[in-house]
């Protein structure tokens, strides 16, 4: 198979590989290394996955913009990605706002790594690894994104839900809307998960591996260090410039992270 040139515009798949397929998961696949490349987009049309690639950010993003996906796989050693806060802007495009974030990384990359994750990405994988555990995440990926959508059992599906009201936050779990006193706060399908599940157990401790459990559910390949990242997050969106001694998100230390009143300190 022929090199895919440096193209803003996604190479398309061969028509013996998608003749057949209407209603596959489409991938987009943001590789620069050729033969890395080919080796995932082979493993992906053997799925029967649909699979757009692309050599950098930049393509990425426009192909973003025109095109549902339902997974992104991104290679942060690709031109245009690490420290141009993709998943950032990815998490903006409204067509593709939702769809999970697989990234690619050397061990080199954590500290990009983490960066990403904050930034919205849902998990990621260090090189060299076999074709087989990429598609496994993907499927895990592609499950946990439409499970929140469909109305997971810590995001109800019923429009009537009722909002709910914790001292200056307010959660309307209908519309997937926050807001902090007169401020609305845009959090992402992860961070809403998790200040609903505080918010709906106020007071009540969670550990890290039963948040890991509620908010990514047990098809899954994240760690521990993800939970702590997604409260960093959700800490920056609904108290900015409180980190260090938050009023609403607490660590008990040595336990886990809860929804604590207005008057606890951090423990």
């Amino acid at each position: 198979m022929n090199a895919l040139p440096a193209s803003p515009v996604p190479a398309p798949v061969p028509a013996s590989g998608t003749s057949a397929i209407t209603s596959a998961e489409r991938v987009l696949l943001v590789e620069h290394d050729t033969r890395l490349r080919e080796s995932i987009r082979t493993q992906l049309l053997a799925d029967r996955y649909i699979c757009d690639a692309v050599v950098d950010g930049e393509a990425a993003l426009r192909c973003a913009k025109v095109q549902v996906f339902d997974l992104i796989v991104m290679d942060l050693g690709a031109p245009l990605v690490a420290g141009r806060r993709i998943c950032r802007t990815l998490r903006g495009e409204t067509v593709n706002r939702r769809a999970p974030i697989v990234m690619i990384a050397s061990r080199n990359a954590e500290a990009e790594v983490l960066t990403e994750i904050e930034n919205g990405a849902d998990d990621f994988l260090v090189k060299p690894f076999g074709t087989g555990e990429l598609t496994a995440r993907m499927r895990a990926a592609i499950h946990r994104a439409r499970a929140s959508r469909g109305g997971a059992a810590i995001a109800p599906a019923s429009s009537a839900t009722p909002p709910i009201r914790y001292g200056d936050i307010q959660i309307d779990p209908s519309r997937r809307h926050v807001q902090v006193k007169d401020r609305p706060v845009k959090l992402t399908e992860q961070e809403f998960q998790l200040l609903y599940v505080l918010a709906t157990n106020a007071g009540v401790v969670f550990n890290r591996e039963g948040l890991l459990s509620e908010i990514w559910g047990r098809n899954r390949f994240v760690t521990v260090r993800s939970v702590d990242t997604l409260v960093s997050r959700l800490r920056r969106r609904i108290e900015p410039g409180e980190e260090t001694r938050p009023r609403y998100l607490h660590t008990v230390r040595g336990v886990g992270y809860k929804l604590g009143d207005a008057s606890e300190s951090e423990a």
